[in-house]
């Protein structure tokens, strides 16, 4: 690989190392957990305070390791294709492979996220079943199947045009199809999951931390179909249009308009705090 992307390698990986190390710190912990009091809108009862402070920071230590290990894969399927490696798409699959590995993460240790209660203990369920669409925003949810079908239509209009896809591209779209996939199955497991709870507060409390690991996880797919869109699209049009440089600098600004647009959006619509208007209309946000 080229320089500037072992660097983004291994700020990366530092950066998810520095983050693992965290989940261990008492003070990072609390703050974590009080972070995400916040952006759900709901007030943490100290009753739950050690339950909830302990399964955030497990959410956020098995993305950090996840992600290490995606950076460092990422990394080294580069290193031995020193063609791939030198590729100006090569930054665009060390992330991508981090946030894969981020989603991995975040999904397996949520299997350790709720401890059981007391068999003796009275338990809390709903009346209703739960469906994945109740905790990830259409936003979301649908915008990552949109991006990653884009990217796959746009590369195959790229192979019918003649444009030789090269490893990266391919390597990216495989990934953000394998990566919604994930989401698709991973994220009806996790719903279809047993929730232990003894009251409406823990349950909606349950519902908050589960719906927060379904939206690490559907990043992932959203992240690596727009690069996989945006590289392909560029590819095409440099085929099309035989190296226009002001047509790829306008596909990479349009990129860049849009992943604007898109967050401006999630600011304002709170995805974070969708769960509550499907599952919990009656509680109000703090």
């Amino acid at each position: 690989m080229n320089p500037s992307a072992w660097t983004a390698a291994a700020v990366i990986g530092a950066l998810g190392i520095a983050l693992i190390i965290s989940t261990f710190t008492p003070g990072q912990r609390a703050a974590r957990a009080n972070s995400f009091a916040r952006s759900v809108g709901l007030a943490l009862p100290e009753s739950l305070r050690a339950a909830v402070t302990e399964r955030v920071a497990l959410r956020h230590r098995g993305g950090a390791i996840g992600m290490v290990i995606g950076i460092a894969t990422s990394a080294f399927a580069l290193s031995i294709d020193p063609a791939s490696g030198a590729s100006f798409a090569a930054p665009f699959v060390l992330i991508g492979g981090a946030f894969s590995g981020l989603a991995i993460g975040v999904a397996l240790t949520s299997a350790r996220a709720a401890a059981p209660l007391d068999p003796d203990a009275v338990k809390y369920a709903r009346t209703t079943a739960v469906t994945l669409t109740d905790y990830v925003a259409p936003l979301e949810r649908t915008g990552a199947r949109i991006v990653v079908a884009l990217a796959v239509a746009v590369a195959l209009v790229a192979v019918i045009a003649g444009v030789a896809l090269g490893v990266v591209l391919v390597a990216l779209t495989l990934l953000g199809v394998a990566a919604l996939v994930f989401f698709e199955v991973a994220g009806r497991r996790i719903v279809d999951r047993s929730q232990q709870a003894a009251s409406p507060v823990e349950l909606t409390w349950d519902d908050a931390v589960r719906a927060s690991v379904l939206r690490d996880i559907v990043t992932a797919p959203i992240t690596l179909g727009a690069y996989a869109l945006v590289v392909s699209t560029s590819a095409l049009v440099d085929q099309l249009l035989h190296g226009n440089d002001f047509a790829n600098v306008g596909i990479v600004l349009a990129a860049v308009v849009a992943a604007i647009a898109l967050a401006v959006a999630a600011i304002t619509s709170r995805p974070q705090r969708y769960f509550l208007t499907r599952l919990w209309p009656e509680v109000k946000a703090a």
